[in-house]
């Protein structure tokens, strides 16, 4: 005998399936703000930095421009130390200096850089931070301890020529924002209602259909 599925029989049997949806969007808003609370905040950091120029003197140089060339070459070996363990504590050290402490080794270590302008002596001292005060005293004092040890480190290195102290850091927002959990919480629920309404629905027409299978 062939059942027809019409639009009461498909609501009872949604009704009668309710605890199935209810069930799904508990666990779905349930874990996705669970989800969503554990993920990092987002947070500000700001960036800035420091020029430098490292070179031998050209001024008794017989072809200033070839020296200066050739300075510019050795500039990719003189940054290869730009993480070493004792410029890392120096700047440490320089930081404490100003009262700074709350910054680790690791951050020190991690959040410094030097780039080079490409085919010049100068180069750039980078640092990032939490906050514009940090920032600038991370930069300043890396790159007074890279100017102050890396030639202890390299033989024959000129020692860096600093410019001016920074006194200002550019303020980057982080761009990937995480959703609020109760948001997050109200999207899960949704999408575990939603499954459950799908599941139901297929459920009730498997079921409709046995009995035309077996006439």
């Amino acid at each position: 005998m062939e059942q027809n599925f019409t639009l009461a029989t498909l609501l009872k049997h949604l009704m009668k399936n309710l605890w199935l949806m209810v069930g799904l969007a508990i666990l779905g808003g349930g874990g996705m703000y669970v989800l969503a609370h554990q993920a990092p905040k987002s947070h500000d950091e700001y960036k800035t930095a420091r020029l430098m120029y490292i070179q031998n003197s050209s001024l008794k140089s017989a072809d200033p421009k070839s020296r200066v060339e050739a300075d510019a070459k050795l500039i990719q070996a003189y940054v290869a130390v730009e993480n070493n363990q004792a410029i890392v504590r120096r700047t440490l050290y320089l930081l404490d200096q100003e009262g700074i402490t709350n910054i680790s080794y690791n951050q020190a270590r991690n959040n410094t850089e030097l780039k080079q302008k490409p085919g010049t002596v100068a180069v750039w001292a980078n640092a990032k931070a939490g906050s514009s005060k940090q920032a600038v005293a991370l930069t300043n004092a890396y790159a007074e301890a890279f100017a102050s040890i890396a030639p202890r480190l390299i033989p024959n290195m000129p020692k860096p020529v600093l410019m001016p102290a920074t006194g200002g850091a550019a303020k980057e927002s982080n761009a990937s924002k995480p959703i609020a959990p109760k948001k997050a919480a109200i999207f899960g629920a949704g999408a575990g209602f939603g499954i459950g309404v799908v599941l139901t629905l297929f459920t009730g027409i498997i079921a409709n259909l046995r009995p035309s299978k077996r006439q």
